[in-house]
């Protein structure tokens, strides 16, 4: 991982605002923790192939090729439970689980079609994993899409199914002739039926409960209405109450079998799921990368920094919604020269300039596309050092500064040929004469430690140096 100083160097260089944009578009809070956990990498071949899976799914985009991801619960607990002996899988994390496995076989199905050689490096993530598709036909013969439990989901159910509902019917047509009798009686009141204690009953005035044969099972609470169970229909209540009761032993069978088929594929689903939350960083990448019209560099092993038609992603997106321009830039650090001391009037353009070389590198070594031309050039670095506005420190009780100087003695402890420095507005904060001074004496140091960097500044000392100074 790259080593970045000071802590807040995400804050300082608006890396933090980019990843949230990245995690609110995850389908999943598995995606959103993931990226949110970001950092800069510093493996070339890693770095390369995150950059290649956003970029395939970018392509995909652009093809209006939908690949078949969604949104997904996080199913560790289900697993962690599944994997103990003889533990019963409610139906809440059959579903769950169902949507990893949907998952998967829509990204087999996806690749089927030929894609496997348009998209190579998003293959590649599936492609020596074992997928076995009864898992799923094993949950769809039991459970329907809204969760429910099939009918046929046994033949011992269906028959139960069937009996409950010839019973209903029974129970149905007795009920209406008991209340058509009961009514020329004048003994009902006008909200007729009701249920209690999971069984039909009737309404009846308290004044005519005496007079009916049957149980009663509850009083309003003012005493008015009683609600009573005819005895006609006693019987065949039992007999759904029986049926329900025999339904729900089958039920609980029938997600211990396949409780037992999915057991055994614990280590294999927390794969599946692994590799469900890799895609949703790519998709939420991609959709980002889209947003700020951001492209693959191409990627150099040793540091450098060569942008191409560069500009600032957040700020791209911000002027998009005014409707202002965003103004591209051109930055080439190849060594010899590897420091950029860039001056001029407030607001020219200086600190933006130099964020977005900040930015754009920690974007790149994270494995997200870059908001410049494909033709750039990005080196990796090992180190990215940034001091950026006023961080003084309420905790150390420093003044800025000294923060600042504190900053400058890290830098130059630290700094070597593989780190890159991005200071702004640099020896400010003092009187001119001694900040000019102290950040040429920081600035020669660094060169010799063949840094590189992008440094903003209006002192004419730095400017003259600079000029004068190889590197």
């Amino acid at each position: 991982m790259v080593l970045l100083e000071p802590r807040d160097i995400f804050t300082s260089l608006e890396f933090d605002k980019v990843l949230e944009l990245v995690a609110v578009r995850c389908l999943g809070q598995l995606g959103e923790d993931e990226v949110r956990g970001i950092l800069p990498m510093t493996n070339v071949e890693l770095i390369e192939r995150r950059l290649d899976e956003v970029n395939e799914y970018c392509i995909a985009l652009a093809e209006n090729d939908h690949f078949p991801i969604h949104a997904y619960e996080d199913i560790a607990e289900d697993l962690k439970m599944l994997s103990v002996e003889n533990f019963v899988l409610p139906i809440e994390g059959l579903q769950r689980i169902h949507k990893i496995l949907s998952f998967m076989r829509g990204a087999f199905r996806f690749f089927n079609k030929g894609r496997q050689s348009a998209y190579p490096v998003l293959y590649d993530i599936i492609r020596k994993i074992d997928f076995d598709q009864d898992l799923i036909s094993a949950i769809d013969k039991v459970v329907d899409e809204e969760g429910n439990i099939k009918p046929n989901a046994s033949p011992q159910l269906l028959r139960i199914k069937k009996l409950q509902s010839s019973k209903l019917k029974e129970l149905d047509r007795k009920f209406r002739i008991i209340i058509n009798d009961l009514k020329k009686k004048g003994w009902l009141t006008d909200n007729v039926e009701s249920f209690r204690n999971g069984r039909r009953v009737l309404s009846v005035p308290a004044e005519h409960k005496r007079k009916m044969r049957g149980i009663i099972h509850d009083e309003s609470t003012t005493g008015k209405t009683a609600f009573i169970e005819p005895e006609g229909i006693i019987d065949i209540n039992n007999d759904i109450f029986d049926l329900e009761t025999e339904e729900k032993k089958e039920i609980y069978r029938i997600l211990q079998d396949l409780s037992a088929v999915l057991r055994p594929y614990v280590g294999h689903m927390k794969i599946y799921l692994d590799v469900l939350v890799h895609y949703d960083t790519i998709q939420a990448k991609a959709a980002v990368a889209v947003m700020m019209k951001a492209n693959k560099p191409k990627i150099k092993s040793k540091p450098r920094i060569g942008l191409l038609k560069a500009f600032h992603p957040l700020l791209y997106l911000k002027n998009k919604e005014l409707g202002k321009e965003t103004i591209p830039f051109d930055m080439t650090l190849f060594p010899p020269n590897r420091i950029l001391v860039l001056s001029g009037p407030n607001a020219g353009g200086k600190s933006i300039t130099m964020k977005t070389a900040g930015l754009l590198q920690l974007m790149m070594q994270s494995g997200m596309l870059v908001s410049a031309d494909p033709e750039s050039e990005m080196g990796i670095f090992q180190q990215i050092f940034a001091d950026i506005g006023d961080q003084q420190s309420l905790e150390d009780d420093l003044s800025t500064y000294s923060s600042r100087l504190a900053n400058a003695r890290l830098f130059i402890q630290k700094a070597n040929k593989n780190t890159l420095i991005l200071i702004d507005e640099f020896g400010s904060g003092t009187d001119p004469k001694i900040g000019g001074a102290i950040a040429e004496a920081v600035l020669r140091e660094i060169n010799f430690q063949r840094v590189f960097g992008v440094i903003t500044t209006h002192y004419s000392n730095l400017k003259i140096f600079a000029f004068k100074s190889k590197g």
